[in-house]
């Protein structure tokens, strides 16, 4: 049985005027590189808030994609900010449906809901705080008057989200006093604060220019993992740090303060395309973006971003799993290895249906599709997850673990040939008519380039996947080639099947 989703709601209308433009402090701003240095500040100060932090602890992939949610925020304030007026409105649109399904109720009973104005709200104004602590860290805090001209434009913002502007205080100084008020009395410690501090540098994916040396990344990782939780407390505003019982040394405060003016004194020298990241520089040298995947596909170029913002992962996995030859049934590795890297996207170590979700929010924030296309997608998803909670979840706990999953997938598939087209092949089918952006009814080399590309997969190897499984050499993927590629993925006992290295090269 298929959950029910919820009716596709009408856009946002409100548009204030006034939205920062060219010479604004807006755009001054928030694209410079330097806007990297206080994202860990910006992601904390934002998890802090209860109904974030739940959000994140039950929907977010941020645990096993550790970089993709900076990469998403800092594309999409891109957007948002620097493009035309129609493409910031598909942006805006594309966040809301995004967010529109992040709802529950947390392990303390309460409820939550991405959606909650005030919510919104609060994340809008740490965005501002950040865009001020910017300066403030690198030693040329903004003027009042600078402050007040920032915080006016910045303001303008909330009615694009449809969000009154009594949400936030009228002027500076009262935000002031609200986000001090924000960290006495709302912000709270929570395990996605704490991870965000210290274990996401712990787990940090190796970068793929390092995957040939993984002693540099381990030694690189293990120091980032000692400087960074110190780093980051030493940005965080004195209060909420006081309530996290943080202790910050004169050490942590002297390499922030290096980090930050360092930064500055370097880039500020360089050409404008060098210091903004490629959305502002395209928006403030001039060009023109008339559509919305013009708009360049990456914002924050960190080692190994490419990987993490591929959609669903899902093919990638795939195309990873370490296979051990055809002389055994090795679909227990394969399968082991789907778990682990695709279907446990919040990282708990059992996958349940905000792990279907996740897949399919990624899958759509990739694409930008439509309300009425997204909703086909979650669908698909959904459907597989009941499909999977009705025979794999022997303990009736409402999720599934690593062994059921495996134990479930190698009994079901051998007792029922139909058994992958009555699960996966609902989200396959799904994602097949998510892809064909064009209508075509098949996948072409470059829709198929568009999602299923990263960081660590080599072009060649992305054609050669793409030849394998466009068995008919038509020049195109139909739906059945891509269905029987994923059936041949979970199905077969050896690694010589048209299916099993998707992307090529395992």
């Amino acid at each position: 049985m298929t959950a029910s989703l919820p009716a596709s709601e009408p856009e946002v209308s409100i548009d204030w005027t006034g939205f920062p433009g060219p010479g604004s402090a807006t755009w001054t701003l928030l694209g410079q590189w330097r806007m990297t240095l206080v994202m860990p500040r910006l992601l904390v100060l934002q998890a802090a808030h209860p109904v974030v932090g739940a959000g994140l602890a039950r929907h977010s992939t941020y645990r096993t994609h550790p970089w993709r949610r900076v990469d998403h925020t800092l594309i999409s304030l891109q957007r948002f900010v620097y493009a035309a007026p129609d493409q910031r409105h598909q942006e805006v649109q594309r966040i809301l449906r995004a967010h529109r399904r992040i709802k529950g109720t947390d392990e303390r009973g309460r409820a939550y809901s991405a959606e909650q104005p005030e919510v919104r709200a609060w994340v809008l104004g740490t965005v501002f705080e950040a865009m001020s602590s910017m300066e403030r860290l690198a030693g040329r805090p903004l003027s009042a008057a600078q402050e007040a001209r920032l915080y006016q434009e910045w303001c303008a913002t909330l009615g694009a989200f449809g969000l009154e502007r009594d949400l936030l205080p009228p002027d500076a100084a009262g935000f002031w006093e609200y986000f001090e008020r924000m960290q006495r009395e709302v912000l709270e410690d929570n395990t996605e604060v704490r991870f965000l501090m210290r274990d996401m540098y712990r787990g940090a994916a190796t970068p793929s220019q390092l995957e040939w040396c993984p002693p540099v990344w381990a030694l690189a990782r293990s120091s980032a993992a000692m400087l960074m939780p110190g780093a980051v407390a030493a940005q965080l505003p004195r209060t909420y740090r006081e309530r996290l019982h943080l202790h910050v040394g004169q050490a942590d405060r002297t390499l922030s303060r290096t980090v930050h003016h360092t930064a500055h004194a370097a880039m500020k020298p360089l050409p404008l395309r060098n210091r903004y990241m490629p959305i502002a520089a395209a928006a403030m040298t001039g060009q023109v973006l008339h559509e919305a995947r013009e708009v360049p596909s990456s914002g924050f170029r960190i080692p190994g971003a490419g990987l993490l913002t591929r959609p669903l992962g899902l093919v990638a996995a795939v195309a990873s799993a370490a296979l051990r030859g055809p002389e055994r049934d090795v679909r227990a590795d394969r399968l082991g290895r789907f778990f682990s890297q695709v279907l446990d996207q919040t990282g708990d170590g059992r996958i349940d249906a905000p792990d279907l979700q996740a897949m399919a929010r990624s899958l759509c924030w990739q694409l930008e599709l439509s309300a009425e296309q997204e909703d086909k997608v979650y669908a698909g998803f959904t459907t597989w997850w009941e499909h999977m909670r009705s025979t794999m979840d022997t303990d009736g706990d409402g999720s599934i673990s690593k062994d059921e999953w495996v134990t479930a997938m190698l009994r079901n598939c051998d007792a029922d040939p139909g058994y992958v087209r009555d699960g996966v092949h609902h989200a396959v089918r799904a994602m097949f008519e998510a892809v064909d952006t064009d209508g075509s009814g098949a996948i072409e080399r470059h829709e198929y380039r568009t999602v299923f590309a990263g960081g660590r997969v080599d072009p060649g190897d992305l054609d050669r996947g793409f030849d394998e499984l466009d068995v008919d050499k038509d020049g195109t993927i139909s739906l059945t080639e891509l269905l029987d590629g994923f059936t041949a993925f979970f199905m077969a006992r050896q690694t010589n099947v048209s299916g099993t290295q998707l992307l090529g090269r395992a």
